[in-house]
């Protein structure tokens, strides 16, 4: 086998895993998509409201006063 045929062959070997790797991929993220936790409160889901599943909000507990007004 000459150069051109070997490069060929790799190129289309990793040309062939990479469509296989991105197909797994997407089956890995539509199966964890499905196990994302549902919403215990239906009559909220329906209303529109979302709140967040996975992050709290931030609230700070006090203000901070703004260095560029002056004392």
């Amino acid at each position: 086998m000459d150069l051109i045929s070997v490069l060929a062959t790799v190129i289309l070997i990793v040309t062939i895993g990479t469509l296989v790797v991105g197909v797994a991929a997407y089956a890995a993220f539509k199966l964890r998509d499905n196990r994302r936790p549902k919403r215990k409160d239906p009559k909220a889901a329906a209303e529109g409201v979302h709140k967040p599943i996975f992050l709290k909000p931030y609230s700070p507990t006090k203000a901070v006063k703004d260095p560029a007004e002056g004392s």
